[in-house]
């Protein structure tokens, strides 16, 4: 550390540290009195840090005496079994916090045995102490009335600035509404204060400007005669009336390519419904309007207040969101033709309509109709876009049109929470709530009960039919042998496989106790089916696609049965993600039919390009037939014009919250009900449908859900949280006060939970105001501490490999574990074991594939033999660019014009080849430096530190948790002593049998000491240094105040950066100490090959 000593001229850090001791357990209780001892060196230390700033002359609380005058509230205050068990009552967090410095004395006050009455009393070793006693309250049990007491303490203690960094939201619900209920009393106090001083020097003020009272009234008064009054706008800044517009719109409503256009809407069900749709929107501010598939709803209703509105000479903009971009986009330029434009002129000045999706705008100043995703509505909503940069860009909108709102995404629900409360503001807003399931009326009573109407749609009946209907007519059969047989029947019969696919492989992280059942819920008769379909059915795992299914269906469809053969014009195949979609799309072009001249097939999803996704809605020349490979993108979001023939999986993507990890995941789920009835309808646009469930009708009756579950009420909510601290329409004071608004408000759990998240990485204060830092994670749609960790590892200059690491840990892991190679695949998994980390094993096998991808003939040969998921390594790879595009959208990663494009190109490119993007140099030249990744993978997923014990034993940090390592991981059973380091950093822990740490990898000291937690207790005599009372280190007098400077410049040049501002010299200079610092060796003086640019 010769560096740090040059620098701070003091002695080197001492490369010897140790870990913090594990508190001693608390001992039993007496009847009378308890002493917790938070400390064993206190007594050896000289006087505390306050000295004796808070003496109380009071006595200990010790008196069972209450003046019989006093009512004694009684206040049931439950401590759920969870929260003994982690660690998070009251009791336990002043007893971590105060670790070290304190005693804590306990004394039971009540005489009666039917409540229980606390005190506490906190000494310290300057002899300085505090007394909290329980005068006129009391709980229900000792334990309850001394964590009362306990919180009243931690409250009092964190108000006096005493202690810092607790963690209230982490205790049992009725002690966080104890802690509000105490700082809602304190703001008060604090208010009084201020009032009774501001009245003070009022009294001075007044007296000083009472001479000139009059002259200022005066020119006060001439003033306010002259100028303009400051009205605040409740109103869109349009004019009332154009007659340009006018005359220009009845100008196109005389067009041929209008009138021809007219014609043809005039024939949608919708159509009847135009006059009564206006005169309901002049009356009221609010409409739900729900309508069945087909009905036009889409692109007819906003196109009817547009022509409303322009015939009357009153200038609109109208805004339309839309879940999807593809939907957006193909909505803009069906209804740009049905007013009668050229194609191809969407966005530009000779239309009256354009859209913005991410990345990609086309709005002029001739548009009036405008549809945009849900997030760029949301997006508008954040920033000052509006004119001047003042307010929002929806100051300027006359109507709000949200479609698709059955959906329920967590966008769409707190869109309306956000239209609800801005509608008390904008009286003119007219606000159009459009949804194809029949829940309005719930809908309708969160808007105050505001009308709605629901028009039919125009379908054909659809022939619908099940999974054993499937296997029938198919002829399909599979044994106990097949890929795509339940797994544990394999396992029981002792199936040995001489080879293996994708499909029958499990991924490591994989449980067995899957909530999904993998056979169906009712064993099927033989009265209606073969002996054979039986015996498939019942032996298909329903967690796995039936490809070949799929293909021998669509065979029969298409070639064998002439009766079907007039339901082939065009298939919609429903799958999951887009893994699927690309195992079903090689797999039919590989065909030697469905690969003929003679088919077209088109793979739809987010993540294909515009033109790619516009293909779809072409109908194929006579004599071809179209295949369409889809998502649930084409379910209520774009409709396919000529679909006769519906083939659905019953699954879908969605993002769920892991309760196990405690994060966000991409899961592979089963549809409602309700989902599947908007999939098979599908088939009955043009005439008569066909329709194959491939799930059983005994599932679709008793197993599906009616409807989704709301994202709100299934995904984290920090990301939600962010957006609404960042929001320039004032909603509410905190974030739970914002989404108990919700139309299906979250648990008050799951919005602390994420509020605490937000206030561990710094995201938000503890009073939830927003940081620069939590303004940059905003921007990044992934957990805020692997978004965090993006952020470190961008200004450390390791982001390629940092891009890896979040993105396997968002989705899956790329290793697998096939059925009947579970030893092969693990020693295969530790040969690409990197410096005893889980997370550089991941980005050593990544990387592995990206080479091995140059030659796509040679990939999957790679993958299987390595025991890779080449689908899963294709996520992994697209998740990577887009989390690296958010990070240059937010301007903190540079890129060049030509970059960018590369970027875009890759991500919306058609094709089952993966296309590759480089990171840009400047920000990856310490790619190779696995000291600098581990530095910042511990910035990043701080606390989630594991303290290694020199007994043997793992703990976490923060509540001492014994812990063990996950048999997946390389780390598994590995010696203690082989680490060479006394922490690891893990990503997430689950409770089974074991409290299992599943991605764990080193972390050394030094970077622990200057990039982690917020309160550091520099204690040179003691020679200690200790981050937030979890963990100590024994370091030099010197090396410790040398420490503390150093981290204080380092994490101040790191801030200038998160605040969107370059680094003075001199941070620079602190910051390029700092790195060397962390990459230098445990004994070694020589600096690290390390590159600070």
């Amino acid at each position: 550390m010769q560096l740090l000593e040059a620098k701070l001229k003091s002695t080197g850090v001492s490369s010897k540290t140790s870990a913090a001791s594990t508190p001693a357990p608390e001992p039993a209780e007496t009847p009378a009195l308890s002493q917790t001892a938070a400390a064993g060196e206190s007594d050896e230390e000289e006087g505390g840090l306050f000295g004796n700033m808070l003496d109380e002359p009071a006595e200990p609380a010790d008196s069972s005496q209450v003046s019989a005058n006093t009512t004694i509230q009684v206040r049931s205050m439950p401590i759920p079994k969870q929260f003994s068990f982690t660690g998070n009552t009251a009791k336990a967090l002043l007893r971590n916090v105060l670790s070290k410095t304190a005693v804590l004395s306990y004394a039971r006050l009540s005489g009666n045995p039917r409540v229980a009455r606390a005190g506490l009393e906190v000494r310290w070793p300057s002899g300085e102490r505090r007394v909290w006693k329980m005068d006129d309250m009391a709980c229900e049990s000792v334990e309850e009335s001394e964590s009362f007491i306990a919180t009243q303490a931690l409250h009092a203690l964190t108000a006096s600035g005493k202690i810092v960094g607790v963690n209230w939201r982490s205790m049992p619900p009725a002690y966080r509404d104890l802690w509000e209920e105490l700082e809602a009393a304190q703001k008060e106090k604090d208010d009084a204060e201020k009032r009774n001083v501001w009245q003070n020097v009022k009294q001075l003020l007044e007296q000083k400007l009472q001479a000139n009272v009059n002259a200022v009234s005066a020119a006060a008064s001439k003033t306010q005669n002259n100028a303009p009054v400051n009205v605040k706008k409740t109103t869109a800044s349009l004019p009332s009336y154009s007659e340009d517009l006018q005359l220009a719109f009845e100008k196109r409503i005389a067009s041929p390519p209008y009138q021809k256009m007219r014609r043809d809407r005039d024939t949608l069900p919708i159509a009847p419904f135009r006059d009564e749709i206006i005169k309901v929107l002049d009356e009221n501010q609010v409409l739900v309007f729900s309508g069945e598939t087909g009905c036009g709803k889409s692109t007819q209703l906003p196109s009817y207040i547009l022509e409303d509105q322009l015939s009357k000479g009153k200038p609109c903009k109208i805004f339309v969101t839309e879940p999807r971009r593809i939907s957006a986009i193909s909505l803009a330029q069906r209804v740009s033709v049905e007013l009668g434009d050229a194609p191809g002129v969407v966005g530009t000045n000779n239309s009256l309509v354009g859209y913005s999706i991410r990345l990609e705008s086309k709005i002029s100043a001739s548009t009036r109709l405008a549809f945009v995703t849900n997030g760029i509505a949301l997006r508008m909503l954040e920033s000052g876009s509006g004119s001047g940069n003042k307010g929002t860009a929806f100051d300027e909108v006359t109507h709000i049109i949200v479609d698709e709102v059955h959906e329920r995404s967590i966008e769409s629900d707190f869109l309306l929470i956000i239209l609800k409360e801005l509608l008390e503001v904008r009286k003119d807003l007219k606000v159009i709530l459009m949804s194809a399931t029949v829940d309005a009326e719930k809908i309708s009573q969160f808007f105050g009960g505001c009308p709605f109407m629901q028009v039919p749609g125009r379908t054909f009946p659809v022939n619908v039919n099940y999974l054993e209907d499937a296997v029938e007519l198919a002829g399909w059969h599979i044994d106990e042998s097949s890929p795509y047989a339940v797994w544990e029947r394999n396992k029981k019969i002792g199936t040995k496989r001489l080879e293996w696919t994708e499909d029958n492989a499990h991924d490591e992280n994989e449980e067995s106790g899957d909530e999904s059942k993998p056979a169906d819920p009712t064993k099927l008769s033989a009265t209606r089916y073969s002996s054979r379909t039986v015996s498939t059915v019942n032996l298909l795992d329903s967690r796995k696609i039936p490809y070949d299914l799929i293909v021998r269906l669509l065979e029969r469809i298409n070639f064998e049965d002439q009766d079907m053969g007039r339901f082939s014009a065009a298939t919609l195949v429903f799958m999951p993600g887009l893994a699927e979609i690309r195992n079903l799309n090689d797999t039919l072009q590989s065909h030697p039919r469905f690969g003929s001249p003679d088919f077209v097939i088109y793979p739809l999803h987010s993540s294909i390009s515009s033109e790619g996704q516009s293909a779809v809605f072409q109908v194929p020349p006579k004599g071809v037939r179209k295949i369409v490979i889809s998502t649930n993108i084409a379910e209520t979001g774009v409709t396919i014009p000529d679909i006769t023939c519906v083939i659905d999986t019953g699954r879908q993507k969605e993002m769920r919250y892991d309760e196990k990890r405690q994060l966000s995941r991409l899961v592979d789920v089963y549809i409602a009900r309700s989902n599947a009835k908007q999939r098979r309808g599908r088939a009955g646009r043009v005439q008569e449908g066909l329709a194959f469930h491939l799930f059983s009708k005994a599932r679709h009756d008793t197993q599906l859900a009616e409807h989704p579950i709301p994202e709100m009420l299934r995904l984290s909510l920090q990301d939600l949280a962010l957006r609404i601290k960042i929001l320039k329409v004032k909603i509410g004071n905190t974030v739970e006060d914002v989404l108990m608004r919700a139309l299906d408000p979250p648990s008050s759990s799951n919005i602390q939970r994420a509020v605490a998240a937000l206030v561990e990485v710094k995201a938000i204060s503890a009073n939830e105001e927003i940081t620069p830092m939590g303004r940059l994670l905003s921007k990044l749609p992934t957990d805020v501490h692997l978004g965090k960790f993006l952020l470190v590892a961008t200004l450390f200059k390791c982001l390629d490999p940092a891009l890896t690491i979040a993105a396997t840990l968002n989705s899956k892991s790329p290793f697998i574990t096939p059925f009947g190679f579970e030893s092969q695949a693990d020693a295969t998994k530790k040969g690409f074991a990197v410096g005893n980390s889980d997370f550089l094993t991941i980005v050593n096998a990544f990387d592995g594939w990206r080479r091995a991808s140059d030659n796509p003939t040679f990939v999957r040969t790679y993958c299987k033999r390595n025991y890779l998921s080449h689908q899963n390594l294709q996520q992994i790879e697209e998740l990577r660019q887009q989390l690296l595009s958010y990070l240059i959208d937010a301007n903190f990663v540079p890129a060049t014009p030509q970059e960018k494009q590369e970027i875009s190109k890759a991500r919306y490119s058609r094709g089952s080849r993966t296309r590759f993007v480089t990171v840009p140099a400047e920000v990856n030249i310490n790619a190779a430096s696995e000291q600098v990744v581990g530095a910042a993978l511990a910035s990043g997923l701080y606390p989630k530190i594991l303290a290694l014990d020199p007994s043997g034993s793992i703990r976490t940090i923060s509540n001492q948790q014994p812990v063990s390592i996950h048999p997946s991981s390389i780390n598994f059973r590995r010696p203690k002593g082989e680490f060479g380091v006394n922490h690891l950093v893990y990503f997430n822990l689950m409770q089974s049998k074991k409290l299992y740490a599943w991605e764990t990898g080193p972390v050394d000291d030094r970077a622990l000491a200057l990039l982690c937690g917020d309160a550091v207790d520099i204690k040179p005599f003691a020679s200690s240094v200790q981050i937030d009372r979890k963990i100590r280190f024994l370091v030099e007098p010197k090396s410790a105040l040398a420490i503390k400077r150093l981290r204080e410049q380092f994490h101040l040049a790191m801030s200038s950066r998160m605040r969107g501002r370059q680094m003075s010299e001199r941070q620079r200079e602190w910051f390029e100490l700092g790195l060397k610092c962390i990459v230098m060796g445990e004994y070694d003086d020589q600096e690290s090959k390390v590159v600070i640019t």
